[in-house]
């Protein structure tokens, strides 16, 4: 019975060991993290079979091909990420012996079910305030380019906007609706890319892309990530304590 108990093979979990290409970093994924659910459902397979869902010719994949979610573990705290183009990474294979909330685990593979999800990324400054970025399209920044530039708190894109219009409708009201109509344009395509500027320009630092089904769902998530971290703008619902101001101790001279 013993000999049987020994032979008994371990449950193995896929670990990134290295990055092969930029995109799995740019979801903020790093080396050491652990695949532990593939589209809601406990992975507990080898690199071989998650390599033959995401290993295809990138020059010709779509993204329906490869979309797929998947629940990761970093130091036993666990998050869904969104798959949608090669992963590009090399994995290792290594026991799983991580101790993860089995409760918190099926919560996780639950969400990762749902056609309700959305992208969002975690940016934080240095004294961990928080934000999140949704990756989806607004239609805020569609249509009313300066209330989206309010919402994002860029005062200086908001006003230049605003002085844009009130220059061209003192022109013609003509040119106003083509200046109008050409930031609504630009915003719309661009927002994406703009809000992470506007990150950068804030001084905020790029943590985690992370999916959810609401922005509450994902300031919780975030939470669990880095207990640090503190949202100025909290979502109805959220419990967060505010961490207490570090002193530093003076020495004498």
């Amino acid at each position: 019975m013993d000999e049987i108990d020994q032979e008994a093979p371990v449950p193995k979990t896929l670990s990134l060991k290295s990055f092969r290409g930029g995109y799995a970093k740019s979801l903020g994924l790093q080396l050491g993290d652990r695949i532990v659910g593939l589209d809601g459902e406990e992975f507990l397979g080898s690199a071989a079979d998650i390599n033959e869902r995401f290993d295809v010719d990138e020059e010709e994949y779509t993204r329906t091909q490869i979309q797929a979610v998947l629940t990761v573990s970093r130091d036993s705290r666990i998050f869904n990420v969104i798959i949608d183009q090669p992963l590009s990474v090399k994995f290792e294979e290594k026991d799983a012996v991580e101790a993860i909330n089995p409760t918190k685990m099926e919560e996780l593979l639950q969400h990762a079910k749902s056609d309700n999800l959305s992208q969002y990324m975690i940016f934080y400054d240095m004294k961990k305030n928080a934000e999140l970025v949704l990756r989806t399209k607004s239609l805020l920044a569609m249509i009313i380019p300066p209330f989206w530039f309010l919402n994002q708190r860029v005062w200086e894109a908001a006003i230049a906007s605003l002085l844009g219009l009130v220059a061209t409708l003192a022109v013609h009201w003509l040119l106003a609706v083509i200046y109008f109509a050409v930031l609504c344009l630009y915003v719309g395509r661009e927002h994406m890319n703009l809000a992470v500027s506007f990150m950068s320009y804030r001084r905020f630092l790029y943590l985690q892309t992370i999916a959810a089904e609401t922005e509450l769902q994902a300031q919780k998530v975030a939470l669990s990530i880095d207990e640090e971290l503190f949202f100025q703008r909290p979502v109805q619902g959220l419990e967060q304590i505010r961490p207490k101001k570090r002193k530093k101790n003076q020495s004498k001279a």
